[in-house]
């Protein structure tokens, strides 16, 4: 079922479709999550920012109603003084008109300032520039200097103010002190002038309780508004945020107050989490992963918060989330997401399978007439029509393929015909190549001893062609009782135009050769001849030689050919020097030269073709010549015929099942004497 195409597609689709849907679900369900926490991460920065506004929008509304109020009683203090001022001024006038003693008008003067009252809890006071105190309600002090006292800021009240009197020509600052009643020291606003005629700092100053009461009513409000605005933020199911102060104290949280913050550690690092709380204000734009203790022990979260600072009232304002919660929304998106891709899965599925069924439906039809096709009767002129309407169905590939067998069918048909015509034809150039082997070989002696009566001298020779018929050839006969004659050639080229030229080569030495003619001359006729109308340039190498019976001696001549190797009793192998002379059929003016040598009682004369030394083994080295004479000088005690064959057997065996490349022929001839 594997098989099928239908069933290779079909699993095709189906591991690509489930390959994307992993990698889409995959990669999108990461970004899903980046993307979501960022925008869930800003949308809770917005949330911190905005409160933050709020608080200082609120703050600002406090600080302005604060600083105004400053500013009225400023006022109003600084026309009290005027009128102090105004007093002194028509006191010191009287003196002068001799009305008021000088030391009573200073000391009522001064009577007269410290009994001054603004309210219950207000008063004035004088001191000089040695910052005594002349004028006080409370008399104690009269008389005193009080180093001691400092302002808000930390500096020596009197002195800091008398030279902002003196310089600017008044000065306002906040201090602790009391007026005539020592168990009700309160914070006061107090304003400092200079008299320049007497040297006097005339200050007065009023309660400024009822003011730090008004504003932290109102910092009170601004806390309650914001428990409303955080009881109405969520983030994710159960974040929350919350908001304490510097030194730990929680002024808004859904569970915790006090100073519980400070004893809460982040169960993964071991720090404590307001440290760590602070720290992330430093950097509002990241967020604080924590782990909590839960009452059993065991690790609560991670959760996520983000924190913001707000320096003038020295808060922190604090997101909290569960990790988790933030990821339900994705995972919800997830879930929407693949059940998007699996409807898409399953509809192309189905759409594949019908497509993929429409496209197997005929290749089938294809595979069952690809299997029938052995089994058709290609000796029919007509086609099959079992696929003959699909290219016109089908204009794709399937119909392509069709049209591709219909045509490969239509070939078959035709190559057959064709390849039954071809061995026809080949069937009786090989029978005519067979009958042509026959004759070529029957007219070359193949009677061995071919002449048993003559015990002066023994002759052999062996061809073995490398086609059916080849351009090799041997020949002996007696001229007459005292003379044998014998040759042997190699034509160039093989086949039936080598074996044509041999044979008539063959016949002109036959026809040429005599008692009164030389080999030199016989070699020489025969190339006139061959030379004479030789268009294809077919040429011959030809050894040829006339031995005397009674004496052994051998007159030969060369052309072209390779040089016989002679085997001496008692002298070892060596080849037989040659007289110069070209090839046959070439030029017809060629000298050809002859030679004589003496063959002693047991000497053999080996004539061959160079099919012997060029014998090829796989490796492509030859035979050579070296190995030749080595075979020879091994097996000279051998008769004729098994020297022979000996140096067949040699050469089969080196060629190792290499293809034979030429003909192979060999003519032993050996000289016995008069026995």
């Amino acid at each position: 079922m594997i098989r099928s195409i239908n069933t290779k597609m079909l699993l095709l689709v189906f591991g690509i479709l489930i390959a994307t849907a992993v990698v889409l679900i995959f990669f999108a369900r990461e970004e899903l999550e980046q993307k979501f926490l960022e925008t869930e991460a800003q949308s809770v920065q917005n949330a911190l920012y905005l409160v933050k506004l709020n608080i200082e929008n609120q703050y600002g509304s406090l600080l302005f109603h604060k600083l105004a109020t400053l500013e009225k009683r400023k006022a109003e203090m600084k026309k009290l003084i005027t009128l102090v001022a105004s007093d002194l001024e028509r006191t010191r006038q009287q003196r002068q008109k001799g009305l008021v003693e000088e030391e009573k008008a200073r000391i009522y003067a001064l009577d007269w300032i410290s009994s001054l009252r603004c309210d219950d809890d207000s008063c004035f006071f004088v001191y000089d520039e040695n910052g005594t105190l002349l004028a006080h309600p409370d008399g104690t002090l009269i008389g005193k200097k009080l180093p001691g006292l400092k302002d808000i800021k930390g500096a020596s009240l009197f002195q800091s103010m008398l030279e902002a009197a003196k310089t600017k020509g008044d000065g306002v600052t906040i201090f602790t002190w009391h007026c005539a009643d020592r168990t009700k020291a309160s914070k006061k606003l107090g304003y400092f002038t200079y008299y320049p005629r007497l040297r006097w700092v005339i200050a007065t100053m009023v309660n400024m309780e009822d003011i730090e009461s008004d504003a932290q009513k109102r910092l009170d409000a601004i806390i309650h508004d914001l428990k409303q605005t955080f009881d109405h933020v969520r983030i994710a199911d159960s974040g929350y945020l919350f908001l304490f102060k510097g030194n730990g104290e929680l002024l808004i949280h859904p569970s915790l107050s006090g100073m519980a913050l400070a004893e809460v550690t982040d169960a993964g690092t071991g720090k404590p989490l307001l440290d760590e709380l602070k720290a992330a204000a430093q950097h509002p734009d990241q967020p604080l992963e924590y782990l909590l203790q839960g009452p059993q022990g065991e690790r609560l979260g991670p959760f996520v918060s983000y924190a913001r600072y707000f320096k003038t009232l020295d808060w922190y304002i604090v997101s909290s989330a569960l990790k988790e919660e933030m990821m339900v929304p994705v995972r919800r998106a997830v879930i929407r997401q693949s059940s998007l891709i699996g409807l898409v899965f399953v509809v192309s599925l189905v759409v594949t399978f019908f497509l993929v069924r429409r496209i197997s439906q005929p290749l089938k039809e294809l595979a069952a007439y690809a299997r029938e096709l052995p089994e058709h009767d290609f000796s029919a002129v007509e086609l099959s029509t079992a696929i003959s309407t699909l290219p016109s169905r089908y204009r794709d590939e399937v119909g392509n393929l069709a049209e591709a067998l219909l045509f490969m069918e239509k070939a078959l048909r035709q190559y057959l015909r064709d390849l039954q015509e071809t061995t026809a034809a080949k069937e009786r150039i090989e029978s005519e190549l067979k009958i042509a082997s026959e004759i070529q070989m029957s007219i070359l002696p193949r009677t061995f001893p071919p002449f048993p009566e003559r015990t002066e001298f023994d002759i052999f020779a062996t061809i073995k062609p490398a086609r059916e018929v080849g351009g090799d050839f041997f020949d002996f006969f007696l001229i007459n009782e005292q003379h044998l004659f014998f040759t042997i050639g190699d034509v160039s080229g093989k086949g039936v135009p080598a074996s044509l030229f041999m044979a008539i080569t063959r016949t002109l030495l036959k026809a040429n050769a005599g008692i009164d003619t030389a080999p030199d001359e016989i070699v020489r006729r025969v190339n006139v001849k061959l030379a004479e109308s030789n268009e294809t340039c077919v040429f011959v190498t030809v050894f040829c030689g006339i031995l005397n019976i009674a004496t052994g001696e051998v007159i030969y001549s060369n052309a072209g050919h390779n040089p016989p190797v002679i085997m001496r009793i008692g002298d070892g192998v060596d080849c037989i020097k040659m007289p110069p002379g070209m090839v046959l059929g070439i030029v017809e003016d060629t000298p050809y030269q002859s030679a004589r040598l003496v063959l002693r009682p047991g000497d053999i004369l080996l004539m061959y073709t160079d099919g012997v030394t060029e014998a090829m083994n796989p490796d492509h080295e030859l035979f050579s010549e070296k190995r030749l004479k080595a075979v020879l000088s091994a097996s000279r005690e051998s008769s004729l015929e098994g020297l022979s064959e000996n140096l067949m057997e040699q050469i089969l065996a080196f060629a190792d099942g290499a293809q034979q490349s030429d003909d192979i022929t060999m003519l032993l001839v050996k000289y016995q004497g008069r026995q």
